[in-house]
């Protein structure tokens, strides 16, 4: 062999080692880049659902409090009445108000395990305050009756914290503050 061919098989061997170790990083790269897509594009998908179910959430939970108000003064002629006295016809909206209740937990179900624990955790004090009047219209009065302030206050807690859960995004921690 001349000098030249020897040149030439260490330029060729040289140059094929290093396109093998190219092709080596970039199918290495190829993959991380897959890799880290595909975790981007899950946690995309999980903010859909949670997004999803805070609106939705949100939705149930403004029309329980829609019907509420609508019967917060029936309720506070319940209170201050023992359930015994009324008539049918008087119980008839506390009632009504309980079958509604219950509806809204049973729509609420379902969204739970897709919420974030904060709004979970605002959910829960929500429905704390609520039950409270569940509780006057079955005759149990020894949590009291929440006021409109404490009822309206749960509320916008709720809201504010599916908010904060939007705007936060897949990537970042929801900034909540307490109101």
């Amino acid at each position: 062999m001349t000098e030249f061919q020897k040149d030439l098989a260490k330029i060729l061997l040289d140059k094929g080692l290093l396109g093998l170790i190219a092709m080596a990083f970039g199918f290495y790269l190829s993959r991380l880049l897959e890799g880290y897509r595909a975790k981007r594009s899950y946690d995309l998908h999980v903010l859909q659902q949670r997004v999803d179910a805070c609106r939705k959430a949100a939705a149930i939970i403004a029309k329980h409090f829609r019907h509420l108000m609508g019967v917060y003064d029936m309720l506070e002629l319940l209170a201050s009445k023992h359930p015994e006295t009324l008539s049918d016809e008087e119980a008839e909206p506390g009632y009504e108000y309980i079958k509604n209740y219950e509806l809204m937990n049973e729509e609420l179900v379902s969204l739970v395990p897709l919420l974030p624990a904060e709004v979970g955790d605002a959910l829960g004090k929500y429905i704390e305050e609520t039950s409270r009047l569940t509780d006057i219209i079955k005759g149990k009065f020894d949590r009291g009756k929440p006021t409109k302030d404490e009822l309206s206050l749960a509320l916008a807690r709720f809201i504010y914290v599916c908010g904060a859960v939007i705007a936060a995004g897949p990537f970042r921690q929801p900034q909540i503050e307490e109101l």
